[in-house]
């Protein structure tokens, strides 16, 4: 009876408690963030993923007529309770890849790409729940500027 009893409370007391990622402790100050901005824009090749994806691929396009700088890295935020909050990750991952990063490739007015994103490499799990890749530009002018746009994406 006692183990019966154990069991019982052992079940219960995991009922209710969600796996989460772990994210900063605030939410993001720009919690509306746009998949196109001034000619700049994101997609994702699939927006549903059963179990956490270990590469998303995404299309970009840039209908401006301006050149912007972009790179391999994006970063991903978790909805949690109807606030966006970036997810955090080891430092170390921009060791071991170092094509991640915000720069290093060039998105000519007109033209259009494909990268994938290796959620695998960043070393997280994307446990069940509503998620937003986010996308950094940099405007190549003498005016610098950033541009950031993001898509958002499901698994369950």
């Amino acid at each position: 009876m006692k183990r019966i009893l154990i069991s019982i409370m052992l079940i219960l007391s995991t009922c209710g408690n969600e796996t989460v990622v772990n994210t900063l402790p605030d939410p993001v100050p720009d919690q509306e963030i746009h998949s196109s901005e001034e000619g700049l824009s994101l997609t994702l090749l699939e927006d549903t993923f059963t179990g956490s994806p270990s590469i998303i691929s995404t299309y970009i396009q840039n209908e401006s007529q301006d050149n912007y700088s972009y790179g391999g890295f994006y970063h991903i935020e978790v909805e949690k309770d109807g606030q966006w909050f970036i997810i955090t990750y080891s430092d170390a991952v921009f060791i071991q890849n170092p094509r991640f990063k915000d720069f290093g490739s060039t998105l000519l007015a007109g033209d259009e790409a494909f990268q994938s994103f290796s959620v695998e490499e960043l070393g997280v799990t994307l446990f069940p729940g509503d998620y937003r890749l986010v996308k950094t530009f940099l405007s190549q002018g003498e005016s610098f500027y950033e541009i950031t746009v993001a898509v958002p994406f499901f698994v369950k």
